[in-house]
C-alpha cells in the first residue's frame, strides 16, 4: 500500500526569488550568498548574474 501526503512546510521556508524593486533583490541577495541583483522580465532576483542566483539555489 503506499501513503502520500500534502504538505506546505516544505514551501514555507523558501525564500522569493523575484521582488519589485532592486533594492529588495539586492538585500535578499545576502540569503542567496552573493550581491548584487538582476532584472528578470519586470521584476527583479538577487544576485548580479541570473547564472549565480541557479548555482545557490541547488
Amino acid at each position: 500500500m503506499i501513503i502520500s501526503g500534502c504538505s506546505n512546510k516544505g514551501l514555507e521556508s523558501r525564500k522569493p526569488a523575484l521582488y519589485n524593486s532592486k533594492a529588495e533583490a539586492e538585500k535578499a541577495a545576502v540569503d542567496f550568498n552573493c550581491t548584487g541583483a538582476h532584472k528578470m522580465g519586470d521584476q527583479w532576483m538577487p544576485c548580479k548574474m541570473h547564472e549565480n542566483h541557479q548555482d545557490h539555489n541547488h
